[in-house]
């Protein structure tokens, strides 16, 4: 990895996505660019001093993102990152910016926005079309390190945007010395004897066949992991609260974009929208 780009708003999410990227890059060797997009209406909605300003301009900008940036790493740490400030749109100058980089860090949710939403517009769209690896950050995330204690969470379900996640988690893991927990979830099918009465199908095959495709991800992309941890689970529930309970107190999610469900064409699959919509560690996203 040698470049993070992290959106910059002035928000609290936006500061702990800072935080998190500058210990991420710590542990890749990798430099973070902190993009700040403005336009003549300051970052945030309509009044409270976000209205129109033709003498707000980019040198006001620069200004602004130096200030949350210090604010959120203080100046030392500050002035190792570089800096870009873009008029356009947030998710255009993200996408844009991150052309290039190996990783995109956003908060869930910025200065815009109504109370209460796990989402952002912004971090939404960039789940939707970000082009490489994208992480969402809701809030103080556990600190990153190599402490040997730390766990990354990772679903599987046989599609190759999860064995590319499971990839990605894998080299992360090493680096952090973090276990980790390689998820899939099946429940069983139901066949409709009748118009109100279903009867379920035998579920040994179908939990066979989960097994062998839990069993074919570790073995086949994690083969020679070495002395990373790995711990196989095989979750009877739905995809997303298999994921989500695993994800409890864990230090990082990761999962595909699209799994095997879902229609062709889509760009997001169901779990992985709402698993970053509700999981309180950061996910990383891998397309």
């Amino acid at each position: 990895m040698r470049e993070i780009i992290v959106g910059i708003d002035g928000s609290e999410n936006a500061a702990a996505a800072l935080r998190w990227a500058v210990a991420e890059a710590a542990l890749h060797g990798a430099g973070v660019t902190a993009v700040f997009a403005w336009g003549f209406v300051p970052p945030g909605h309509a009044g409270n001093g976000h209205t129109f300003d033709t003498g707000y301009g980019s040198g006001t900008a620069e200004a602004a993102l130096r200030d949350a940036v210090e604010a959120a790493i203080g100046a030392d740490a500050a002035a190792r990152l570089t800096y870009r400030v873009v008029c356009d749109q947030a998710p255009k100058a993200l996408l844009a910016a991150a052309g290039e980089a190996d990783l995109l860090v956003v908060g869930a949710r910025g200065v815009g926005g109504f109370r209460g939403m796990l989402l952002g517009s912004v971090s939404l769209q960039l789940l939707h079309h970000a082009r490489g690896p994208l992480a969402v950050v809701h809030g103080p995330p556990p600190e990153v390190g190599p402490s040997g204690a730390g766990r990354i969470v990772v679903g599987v379900d046989g599609s190759e945007s999860a064995r590319r996640a499971l990839h990605w988690a894998r080299h992360e893991a090493r680096l952090r010395g973090a276990g980790l927990e390689v998820v899939h979830a099946w429940h069983p099918s139901y066949v409709m004897a009748s118009p109100v009465v279903g009867r379920p199908v035998p579920t040994s095959a179908l939990e066979e066949e989960a097994q062998a495709v839990l069993d074919r991800a570790v073995d086949t992309e994690l083969a020679g992991a070495g002395a990373t941890a790995v711990t196989r689970l095989l979750v009877r529930d739905s995809a997303p609260r298999a994921v989500l309970d695993t994800a409890q107190g864990a230090d990082l999610v990761v999962l595909g974009s699209r799994g095997r469900g879902g229609f062709t064409g889509l760009v997001l699959g169901s779990v992985t929208h709402h698993v970053a919509l509700h999981a309180a560690c950061p996910v990383v996203v891998v397309p």
